[in-house]
């Protein structure tokens, strides 16, 4: 009689647990930002991933596959301090959903062109080849710079 009393006893107090949950701990939603405009920094394919591999060998950086997909091709360094992203025909970038923004309180923001924010990234174009740094690595000004000056050897 006693475990009787008790099973009853704990559904009785986890159900008034339940109850009190919905009534006072009401769901709420936190409004988001609206997806940000599709414009990308070109409209037409300039350059290839064998010339992003050139560039950047020149200034010193050996590029090795990270990722392929129809539209975007990703490169990286030893150490990934580097992300090189090819992209293919804007129009087919902008159909996959690709935006370059990232989301930050609510709202979207561009990544950063130099280190030192809250953003951990800084980022560079050239045409359809964007270069993100990551800040966090050792010398994020260095390669800031090495990146710029590979982008600027493309098509070079």
């Amino acid at each position: 009689m006693r475990t009787r009393l008790t099973t009853v006893l704990i559904i009785v107090v986890g159900l008034a647990a339940l109850a009190a949950a919905f009534a006072f701990a009401r769901p709420s939603s936190t409004p988001t930002a609206a997806l940000p405009p599709d414009d990308l920094p070109y409209t037409s394919v300039s350059y290839s991933r064998a010339d992003a591999v050139v560039a950047f060998a020149a200034v010193g950086v050996r590029l090795t596959p990270r990722s392929k997909s129809v539209v975007i091709t990703t490169l990286g360094n030893r150490g990934d301090a580097l992300e090189v992203d090819i992209f293919g025909d804007a129009r087919q970038v902008k159909a996959s959903g690709f935006y370059d923004y990232l989301p930050l309180n609510g709202r979207y923001v561009h990544f950063p062109r130099t280190c030192g924010t809250a953003i951990g990234d800084a980022e560079r174009w050239k045409g359809n080849v964007r270069v993100i740094v990551d800040c966090t690595a050792a010398a994020p000004a260095a390669w800031l710079r090495r990146a710029q000056r590979a982008l600027a050897r493309l098509g070079a």
